[in-house]
């Protein structure tokens, strides 16, 4: 999470090549109809083209499945410590199937910790909330037949301590820095001493969460041709050692399927293929497993394409058992129905916005100006974007969440549009402190100061109402959005210089802010920027808006930061709801609507899937063929 290249998580995957999207607004809408005629519309619609109710089919053992990554999307690491280059939900999900956390998130397509699949009990709090007791289940196995112990918790923190700094999730203040010592009292328990009291759903969901059992007996050595033990990690030094030969095996990707440090696992698959230049990879069924949801697959793959052209491509060949429509192509619908497909959207618990550069030399001073951003805001017209983009595959997103419908995180403040599109009241705002329409239309201030009426702090007079806009290319939907929105913002007397990038070249760009000042007013990443999941349940903020953040341009406010810190500490919903309300209203970052993961195009014999996981994890332990041909 320190790079973002990391970011890549709270930002869209890299999408399909650039098209000429402008054109394909009238197809894309065309599509978008002909979706809702084929298989019902509106938004996260329930699964389409099923079979009728009757008789459940009959489970086939064995076979092999495969999926698709969204475009760009690529599986590169294969250990569950991610490094700062690879930390993505995608790779999280990946690696899930090989490495189980300490606690699985997602019941269904519910949020929250799933315990049935979780390797540890409900956490037991105890001393004011100072102390958390873990008991882990004495049931999983490594695949040498070795037992999951505390002691490959352990080892877990012993790597985490002295190589926090190039791990992807880890930030400051955060774990393991709040833990002031760890006990192991017997094989299957560890207690952990916090350096002060917290909110133990938030502790549980947005810290445990990160933990794994790693494998000590094959993973605490400084060679291959080294002997595992549990003595090389205990020191600083030899955990250190330990940590980078782990790392730097990680990086070789060619040896994936054959270095025998990845062939010790716990989860229900273990890889046994890998493409360095394609980055295909297949899992093979892990007959040593031992927790619940024993797979019926022999095998599944995982395939990644540059364009959701070439995906499509995957999928009309039968390459692919799981594949997505592009939002280009919903026109494809009535052809797959026809073929005898499932179609479903997968609405994902995630936060999408446009970033704001707060320590921007240039924009800063405008965007630092909260009747700025409100008028900005105005001019986002959410509903009409999913409706008209995206076909109705997506969810409107006023917070530091979207409005998941199967959520108790999601604050009854966030569920309404603060700002609803109105682009009166947004040139209201801007002519009450001091705007004036100036030469081609675009406003100047005319009254600078810091006074109620004035146009702020840092606004001479005469400045333009200009930003500088960096959006990624290649996503011909939100093109459509961003286009929308210059035009409404132009009639207003704003003017956005369009600039677009590659996901790539802004991470580059995008990426050095705020570490330094950020080089762009607005930033905005197709489909997601921030996600929820095995590193982060609860949107309280603290990683995207709080104090020293990464991803939020440089945003801070203190009563933000105290909201978000009494998230952390204080037991209950209230002050959750308190922190993402204050953030809406704030316009911490512009709120922009959430696409779905994807609209999932799944063969008719495949079967296990339909409960989809709110995190966006495919879950193929889950799934089987039947005896539907």
């Amino acid at each position: 999470m320190d790079s973002k290249s990391a970011r890549t998580s709270w930002s869209e995957r890299p999408p399909a090549a650039p098209r000429k999207a402008l054109r394909r607004w009238g197809s894309l809408w065309a599509g978008a109809a002909l979706l809702a005629s084929v298989v019902g519309a509106g938004a996260g619609a329930g699964v389409l083209g099923a079979p009728a109710a009757g008789a459940s089919p009959k489970i086939v053992t064995g076979g092999t499945a495969s999926y698709s990554l969204p475009p760009g999307d690529v599986f590169t690491w294969i250990i569950p410590i991610e490094s700062q280059q690879a930390y993505e939900p995608y790779q999280t999900n990946v690696e899930d199937e090989t490495y189980l956390p300490l606690l699985w998130f997602g019941k269904g397509s519910k949020t929250g910790i799933n315990y049935a699949l979780s390797v540890a009990n409900p956490p037991v709090w105890s001393d004011g909330n100072k102390t958390v007791t873990v008991h882990m289940k004495d049931t999983y196995k490594w695949s040498t037949g070795a037992p999951v112990t505390s002691n490959d918790i352990k080892f877990f923190f012993e790597l985490y301590q002295v190589g926090k700094s190039k791990i992807g999730n880890y930030l400051p203040g955060l774990l393991p820095d709040n833990i002031a010592s760890i006990s192991y009292p017997d094989a299957y328990t560890f207690v952990l001493h916090l350096k002060h009291a917290y909110n133990p759903a938030w502790y549980d969901g947005n810290q445990l969460g990160w933990v794994y059992p790693l494998p000590v007996q094959a993973w605490d050595k400084t060679s291959l041709t080294a002997t595992g033990s549990l003595a090389n990690s205990s020191s600083t030094a030899g955990a250190k050692a330990v940590f980078t030969f782990i790392f730097s095996q990680a990086k070789i990707r060619h040896t994936y399927s054959t270095n025998p440090m990845w062939k010790v696992v716990d989860g229900p698959f273990v890889i046994s293929s890998y493409d360095p230049v394609t980055h295909a990879a297949t899992f093979l069924r892990n007959s040593h497993y031992t927790g619940p949801t024993k797979p019926h697959l022999a095998a599944y793959s995982v395939y990644s394409y540059t364009t959701g052209t070439a995906e499509l491509d995957a999928l009309r060949s039968g390459k692919l058992t799981f594949g997505y429509l592009p939002y280009s192509e919903l026109t494809q619908a009535s052809y797959f129905k026809g073929q005898g497909y499932t179609i479903k959207a997968w609405p994902i618990f995630y936060d999408e916005v446009v970033e704001l550069g707060f320590t921007s030399k240039t924009w800063g001073p405008l965007v630092r100006q909260l009747y700025i951003r409100q008028a900005l805001q105005h001019l986002i017209t959410e509903k009409l974007f999913i409706t008209k983009t995206l076909g109705g595959y997506g969810l409107a997103d006023y917070g530091p969440v979207a409005v998941y419908p199967h959520s108790n995180y999601v604050a009854p403040a966030i569920k309404k549009d603060p700002y609803p599109y109105d682009p009166q009241a947004a040139a209201r705002l801007l002519s009450t402190h001091g705007w004036v329409k100036g030469p081609g239309g675009i406003d100047v201030c005319k009254r600078p100061g810091t006074g109620p009426t004035d146009c702020g702090k840092g606004i001479p007079k005469g400045r333009k109402l200009t930003f500088l806009y960096m959006y990624s290319t290649g996503t011909t939907a939100f093109f459509a959005e961003v286009s929308a929105f210059s035009t409404a913002a132009k009639k207003v007397g704003i003017d956005f210089k369009l600039d677009g990038q590659t996901v790539t070249t802004m991470y580059s760009i995008a990426g050095v802010c705020p570490t330094s000042p950020c080089k762009w007013g607005l930033a905005g990443y197709a489909g997601w920027f921030w996600n929820y999941g095995q590193y982060e349940q609860l949107p309280s903020g603290t990683n995207e808006f709080g104090k020293g953040n990464y991803w939020g341009g440089g945003y801070y406010t203190a009563k933000a930061q105290k909201l978000i810190t009494t998230v952390e500490t204080t037991p209950g919903t209230k002050a959750l709801y308190k922190a993402e309300a204050y953030l809406s209203k704030d316009v911490a970052s512009l709120w922009w609507p959430l696409n779905d993961w994807e609209v999932a195009v799944v063969k008719k014999n495949l079967s296990g899937w339909q409960q989809l996981n709110p995190y966006a994890n495919y879950m193929p332990q889950t799934w089987y063929f039947t005896s539907s041909s």
